[in-house]
């Protein structure tokens, strides 16, 4: 299961990443944030992050450790990147993560850190069987 999640939010992640360099439905090619599909603020380091993490995701969904390691990873990063949209929700003033933003990041790191922690095969517990 966390192969299949690590490849869909790959896929999401990397759609999302590519889209949110298109003006013509909200991306923006600038450090400075426009709305992507009326949705959520990106910039141009934003659609980098997402296609990070797409492209971590696609990668890693090969097999169940590398996917519980991507899911463990990215659903934490995530979490506490939600967190931080309520305190500052432009870090720097570089990375726009409030708004709608929080909620997407919330739930997606719930998800994955879900998907990682209580799905992935345990190796020390498979060992001490």
């Amino acid at each position: 299961m966390t192969k299949t999640l690590a490849l869909v939010f790959g896929v999401i992640y990397t759609v999302v990443g590519i889209a949110g360099f298109i003006p013509m439905i909200g991306g923006s090619i600038s450090m400075a944030p426009s709305t992507l599909l009326g949705i959520a603020q990106v910039n141009v380091l934003h659609n980098v992050v997402h296609l990070v993490i797409g492209i971590a995701g696609l990668t890693m969904s090969k097999t169940e450790e590398a996917a519980g390691t991507f899911c463990k990873t990215f659903g934490i990063i995530l979490l506490l990147i939600g967190v931080l949209g309520f305190i500052a929700p432009n870090p720097l003033n570089i990375l726009p993560i409030g708004g709608g933003d929080i909620w997407i990041h919330l739930i997606t790191g719930a998800i994955l850190t879900y998907a990682g922690f209580a799905m992935a095969p345990s190796g020390s517990a498979a060992a001490t069987r």
